[in-house]
């Protein structure tokens, strides 16, 4: 079986990818054409990225780079485990695809936006905010970025709802219920600040807002980080039925593989910022192909 067919899965997937990112580069600084350079080096030549690049910095002009030239695809129903040391990219990577950094360069479509025929990354400001508040829900490894803690539980569900378009008070209040009961919030705390919450919670609570408008995709990053065991086991749980029930894709963002087994249908693996193994999820952990990954398995698991 060609390691890189979406056929591990909950579901069947469909051939049309529902996400497609092409070239994604993210560079923090000005840049040079030494950089560039570096940005187009592949596969072959990664012992010369090794010594021209060491910790993605560019010794040229100071430049670091994020994401250098990650391409890939996640398909209807799939969840692709993205897992590196720290510094690898993942987090600027799933940040750049919510539109939290502006890259440097590089394409993203999605099938469920004007046909997959739009380059996102060029999209204007008021098409990215649509985007975000129709087609994706976000989970960030600190609560803090993506909730508002002087908002109630059930307000901030309501302001992802408000940012979409529904204004009916009645209609936003039933939904907060229903998503803080999927995730296990007891309705009687809906209406407390998530401040008040455990980690756990908080957690819970970020899932519930990022699932408010039924986006077709999910990005989590490193959500599970700083938890205890038994909290881990119930958010990835939670995490886990979500996907089950209703079939939303996700990319799951983690430096630990016990996360990635549990969750991923396909694993991409990063290192200084570009891909250097994918595959099935099983494949990639029980037989690594890449001395990194090589490594990251023997040392991780």
């Amino acid at each position: 079986m060609n390691v890189n067919e979406p056929k591990q899965g909950n579901a069947l997937l469909s051939e049309t990818p529902l996400l497609q990112v092409d070239n994604l580069v993210k560079r923090f600084g000005k840049g040079c054409s030494y950089c560039q350079q570096i940005e187009n080096l592949q596969g072959d030549e990664e012992s010369d990225i090794e010594s021209a690049r060491p910790q993605n910095q560019c010794p040229v002009c100071g430049s670091v780079l994020g994401c250098a030239g990650i391409s890939f695809e996640l398909y209807p129903g799939e969840i692709l485990g993205v897992v590196g040391e720290s510094g690898s990219g993942k987090s600027t990577m799933v940040r750049s695809l919510y539109f939290d950094d502006e890259v440097t360069s590089g394409s993203m479509t999605l099938a469920g936006y004007r046909d997959g025929q739009v380059n996102l990354f060029e999209a204007s400001s008021q098409q990215k905010r649509y985007i975000r508040n129709h087609l994706m829900g976000m989970v960030y490894q600190n609560p803090y970025l993506g909730l508002r803690m002087n908002f109630s539980s059930s307000g901030n569900i309501a302001e992802k709802l408000f940012a979409a378009g529904s204004f009916h008070v009645g209609s936003i209040r039933d939904r907060a219920k229903e998503l803080l009961e999927r995730v296990e919030i007891p309705l009687k705390r809906m209406d407390e600040r998530p401040s008040n919450f455990s980690g756990g919670m908080q957690q819970r609570v970020q899932i519930s807002k990022a699932l408010a408008n039924n986006p077709p995709l999910l990005l989590l990053d490193e959500v599970t980080t700083g938890l205890d065991l038994s909290v881990q086991a119930k958010v990835l749980d939670l995490i886990r039925s979500i996907q089950q029930e209703l079939g939303v894709s996700m990319i799951v963002v983690s430096h630990d593989l016990g996360v990635i087994r549990m969750l991923s249908d396909r694993t991409m693996v990063l290192k200084q910022g570009r891909v250097v193994e994918t595959g099935l999820t099983d494949q990639i952990l029980e037989d690594p192909q890449h001395p990194y990954t090589q490594l990251l398995v023997h040392s991780l698991l």
